[in-house]
């Protein structure tokens, strides 16, 4: 396989991993789940939120470094989807990414 395939793989990974996550962080939040559930869950949710992180500060650097105070994709997708100072095609992505990937996994409707 070539490195393009790798990369939609793993990013195909990473979005899979971040509907499951919301969801269940969502869930935790509302107080659904009981103890057992939280003890099953909790090494994804940890595991999900490094490596948001990572991935801000790795694979996202290609459209440039993280504004000053985004530690995650998402909220660096919040701060190009409303900042008026960003180039266009980070606002395009944003848009993109938030409009189509994100906001329709996110049980509130408003990811970014």
């Amino acid at each position: 396989m070539t490195y393009v395939a790798y990369t939609f793989l793993g990013l195909w990974a990473f979005y899979l991993w971040f509907a499951v996550s919301v969801n269940v962080y969502r869930q935790w939040v509302r107080g659904r789940l009981n103890v057992l559930n939280k003890v099953m869950f909790a090494p994804v949710l940890i595991l999900f939120g490094l490596l948001d992180v990572l991935l801000n500060w790795t694979v996202f650097m290609l459209i440039g470094p993280p504004p000053k105070g985004c530690y995650t994709i998402s909220d660096r997708l919040e701060y190009y989807h409303r900042s008026k100072s960003c180039y266009p095609f980070q606002k395009d992505l944003a848009q993109f990414v938030c409009e189509k990937l994100l906001t329709p996994v996110d049980p509130s409707g408003e990811h970014c």
